[in-house]
């Protein structure tokens, strides 16, 4: 039996790699926008939508894999009037979607299932509250040129009020799990 990422992500790979956790890491080939379009049209919150998300992706792997763990994770990242924010299309929209979290705090929902055999068998979902600093337009300009296209929440990191522990919980449920299982 093995481990299967159902992810690209360098962070999710990095965390599994430093745990020592063994995995493979495969793309689920999921059509993520429009099950998050279907989702949100269904009046499912943020919460429900990273559950949903991370279990859709660990199922689709799940059905190709049946004899191994399929690990699917997804966050989503909520403004303080509730709203959600989707990953940027280019750094205009990433400096809009800055602009929108500047001094405010925001949640950031963390969501981990594990299939095997094509049924969901544990899942985590936790949120870390994080306050972003206020920030001169001055500051984002260089820091958008600097920091080239990446998603709003990378961008945002080094903007936040935050203990690394605060945003680590999934990672540490993961990794506990696995490590118990070795």
């Amino acid at each position: 039996m093995r481990l299967i990422l159902a992810s690209q992500s360098s962070s999710r790979r990095a965390m599994l790699s430093a745990a020592g956790v063994p995995f493979d890491a495969m793309v689920p080939a999921v059509d993520e926008e429009a099950a998050k379009a279907a989702l949100k049209q269904d009046g499912v919150e943020a919460r429900g939508l990273a559950d949903a998300l991370a279990e859709l992706k660990s199922l689709k792997l799940s059905a190709r894999h049946p004899a191994d763990l399929i690990l699917g994770c997804d966050q989503v990242l909520v403004l303080a009037d509730g709203s959600m924010l989707d990953k940027p299309r280019d750094r205009d929209e990433a400096g809009a979607q800055l602009m929108q979290m500047r001094g405010s705090v925001i949640r950031l929902i963390s969501a981990a299932v594990i299939s095997e055999g094509g049924t969901p068998v544990w899942r985590h979902v936790d949120v870390a509250s994080l306050t972003m600093r206020p920030f001169s337009d001055r500051f984002l300009s260089i820091y958008l040129i600097a920091s080239g296209r990446r998603s709003a929440a990378a961008l945002a990191a080094s903007g936040l009020k935050a203990s690394a522990s605060s945003c680590s919980r999934e990672s540490r449920a993961i990794i506990s799990l696995f490590s118990a299982c070795r």
